[in-house]
């Protein structure tokens, strides 16, 4: 994977310069599932197979919890009660 062009003033760009850690982390995300190194796997709170992968600690980029979009969205908005008696991320 060839590296970002950050110098456009694209809105894109300016979000990826101010947030370089969320998107490092992205970027991981993408080149371990590429390698094999990560697996998607259903949502964890109600199983959908269309997940997206949510970083608790954007220092640990490989650590992840598969969230369905709607979830995802939920959590996004303060919804950290999905988690009530869920196992840890992976």
């Amino acid at each position: 994977m060839s590296e970002p062009n950050l110098t456009t003033g694209t809105r894109q760009a300016l979000w990826r310069r101010q947030n370089w850690a969320k998107y490092s982390a992205h970027l991981a995300v993408q080149r371990g599932l590429n390698n094999g190194e990560l697996v998607r796997q259903a949502c964890e709170v109600c199983g959908h197979p269309r997940t997206d992968a949510h970083h608790d600690d954007y220092d640990a980029p490989l650590r992840v919890r598969w969230l369905c979009r709607q979830h995802h969205a939920r959590l996004h908005k303060g919804g950290e009660d999905l988690f009530t008696g869920l196992s840890s991320p992976r």
